[in-house]
């Protein structure tokens, strides 16, 4: 049986590519010279396990390359519309940028910060190899610019390559949000992650992480920052919507399926590493406040062994799974939580948690994450807990912090393009060199593992067509039109009869760019159904279409002493004007579920209520004309029946266990619990 050293060598030559000709034959067998000295070395064989070829890599870096491969800072081509002087003339970003505001909170930083860097310099100077894509290009662009990158990359000391990382391209985005869904509309377009709970069905799941997997290759992109593992407790929280629900069964399930789908059985060339986040659970929010926030800071736990039967599952699937990296949150445990850890775990005999955020915290990385679950990957921390959401340590120095969170299992800091404080940690003494070693050890066993130190390029042609390819498209769709969730039907309304030609009313309100969405809404039923006719009138209509979207927005609806709503009023619904509609004609509702919304004044007054989880309005209304059988999903969260049920509620407790008057009661007495939906062919008119 081959050891621990052997597992993972490559046993048949790979396809090797260079395009600055470092390229050697040994043995009658082609290898990269990533150095350039004509020499076959032990990092560059890939006869070798990928721990050999690490450690002998890491030990030929200095110390400035070591932590330069512990950062991993948003980076961009040289044409940018996030760059402050955009060059299309240019590739490469040839300037750094530097603020002295958070772009994503706002909030100011103690010093300048510089937040993306020029890309050979960030290459030559600052030894970055990791990278974050936010821009929203076009296939060609994107294989382009990747590959331009490498080839910089190639020309290194080292020849080492760059390993490029993405938030989700692939779900629906109307509208695009920085940090959360800011590149959306060239992949393939599925719906949201609670969209995808709305159909609880795992192949499904894998088979979505197997074909988006394909496209992020295919253009250069090899690191998925997500999914969210997070169980949302807490109705409130702005990034409901970005987790697969509350049924943490059905979670857990997803969590390895996706792995699974984007990385296959074992890391190699055709995976995208999946970075699982945010270790240990950050759903259980204080009143729904995001803790990138000083006022959302804790993770406080009200119920005894809350955090073993809710909020780590999923993390135990990912690590079976074989993840490649998890992300702890920003926020920290407090000591007013319940008993939630083993004894051997506790601070002391008086204190369960160091009071830390995660990315610092001992006990749980090294302790709870890595002896107690298992986990052998790489520990990446989420943006910024460094020079901007440091909950705990705020008295430390930069230097400090880095040297506290290296120690605590951290591997690489995330949005961060400047590793000069980590170099200052370890020349004055508060790191030694030596202890950058795992971590940076992790990190080159993922590149070898994904083949990059073999061939880093795409084929610009294949990214053309595989990203936002016919089979990821049309699957998409159809996953689109099924996840819509029937509430309520009406017989004479549903499903739409593309054969009539009715005078349709159409309102779209919300929180962000209602007017934008409702012109779509419009020109998608002059697309898929052109005998039917939209009116400005409503009382002229023979029906109305209302599509309700309210929000809760992270960086402007998150504010201190702010209490966060889950009535569609307070997050942009003009209720009175879809009570007024509803009385004056038949109505369908669609509501659009990013979070789990009061109903009591919208629902009662309409025909027919949808849910919907990140949806096209193309898909929408061929789902409500029955197209693949119409509105297959089924609630993935339940929706509570007042703010007093929501305050009652325990902050790290899904609503399906926060007992019978918890749940919303619609007008014809059926209960919004999670599960919950109907079908066409089965709904009792």
């Amino acid at each position: 049986m081959a050891n621990e050293q052997e597992k993972g060598a490559q046993k048949e030559q790979p396809e090797v590519v260079s395009r600055a000709g470092k390229i050697i034959e040994v043995d009658g067998l082609k290898f990269r010279d990533l150095n350039g000295n004509g020499t076959l070395e032990p990092y560059e064989d890939w006869r070798l396990s990928p721990q050999e070829r690490a450690r002998d890599l890491v030990a030929r870096m200095t110390m400035e390359e070591k932590a330069g491969m512990m950062i991993i800072g948003s980076h961009y081509p040289a044409g940018s519309h996030f760059l402050p002087e955009p060059d299309d003339s240019r590739v490469l970003n040839e300037k750094d940028v530097w603020r002295e505001n958070n772009p994503i909170t706002g909030q100011p930083y103690p010093k300048p910060v510089l937040v993306t860097s020029a890309t050979k310099t960030a290459l030559n100077e600052r030894f970055q190899h990791y990278f974050i894509v936010r821009d929203n290009l076009q296939p060609r662009e994107l294989a382009e610019w990747t590959n331009a990158v490498q080839e910089a990359a190639e020309q290194t000391r080292l020849g080492l390559p760059v390993v490029f990382a993405s938030n989700p391209r692939n779900h629906v985005a109307l509208v695009a949000q920085f940090g959360v869904n800011e590149s959306a509309g060239v992949f393939s377009e599925w719906p949201g992650e609670l969209g995808l709970a709305a159909l609880r069905d795992l192949e499904l799941v894998e088979e979505f992480g197997r074909m988006i997997a394909r496209e992020w290759r295919a253009a250069g992109i090899h690191k998925l920052y997500g999914y969210m593992a997070d169980l949302p407790t807490e109705p409130r929280w702005s990034r409901f919507s970005g987790t697969f629900g509350e049924d943490v069964d059905m979670v857990t399930q997803y969590i390895g399926a996706i792995v699974r789908g984007m990385q296959g059985e074992h890391l190699g060339r055709h995976s995208v590493a999946t970075t699982i986040k945010h270790f240990p659970g950050g759903g259980v929010r204080m009143d729904g406040h995001d803790p990138h926030f000083e006022w959302g800071q804790s993770n406080e736990y009200p119920t005894k062994g809350s955090l073993a039967k809710y909020h780590l599952p999923p993390f135990k699937a990912a690590i079976e799974a074989g993840t490649a990296s998890i992300m702890p949150y920003y926020a920290k445990p407090v000591n007013t939580s319940v008993e939630q850890l083993p004894k051997q775990l506790w601070k002391s005999e008086q204190e369960q948690f160091d009071e830390r955020s995660f990315a610092y915290n001992t006990a749980l990385i090294e302790g709870l994450l890595r002896k107690e679950m298992g986990f052998s990957g790489y520990v990446n921390s989420d943006s910024g807990v460094i020079d901007a959401m440091p909950w705990g340590v705020e008295s430390l120095s930069e230097p400090e912090r880095f040297a506290d969170a290296v120690r605590a299992g951290t591997d690489i800091f995330s949005d961060m393009s400047d590793p000069s404080d980590l170099v200052a940690a370890v020349e004055s003494g508060k790191l030694d060199e030596s202890e950058l070693d795992s971590h940076v050890e992790r990190l080159v066993q993922e590149m070898v593992l994904l083949g990059l130190l073999e061939d880093p390029y795409v084929d610009e042609d294949a990214a053309e067509r595989e990203v936002g390819g016919e089979e990821p498209v049309a699957l998409g769709n159809r996953t689109q039109r099924r996840s819509v969730t029937l509430l309520r039907g009406d017989k004479e309304l549903l499903p739409l009869d593309r054969d009539t030609s009715p005078l349709i009313y159409v309102k779209v309100t919300g929180r962000v760019g209602p007017a934008e969405v409702e012109d779509k809404l419009k020109g998608a039923i002059g697309k898929i159904w052109p005998t039917a006719h939209v009116t400005e009138h409503v009382e002229d209509a023979d029906f109305a279409i209302i599509w309700a979207r309210p929000e809760i927005r992270l960086f402007e609806d998150d504010q201190e002493g702010f209490d966060l709503s889950l009535d569609p009023r307070a997050a942009g619904v003009d209720v009175d004007q879809v009570q007024q509609i509803e009385r004056v004609c038949p109505t369908i509702l669609a509501v659009e579920m990013t979070n789990p919304w009061l109903l009591r004044e919208i629902e009662p007054g309409a025909r027919a209520v949808v849910a919907t989880f990140a949806v096209t309005p193309e898909n929408l209304l061929r789902s409500l004309a029955g197209q693949d059988g119409g509105p297959q999903g089924v609630l993935p969260m339940t929706l509570p029946a007042s703010e007093k049920a929501i305050k009652d509620s325990p902050r790290d407790v899904p609503g399906v266990d926060c007992g019978p008057e918890y749940a919303y009661q619609d007008r014809e007495g059926s209960v919004y619990v999670l599960g919950y939906g109907r079908r066409f062919e089965n709904y009792s008119y």
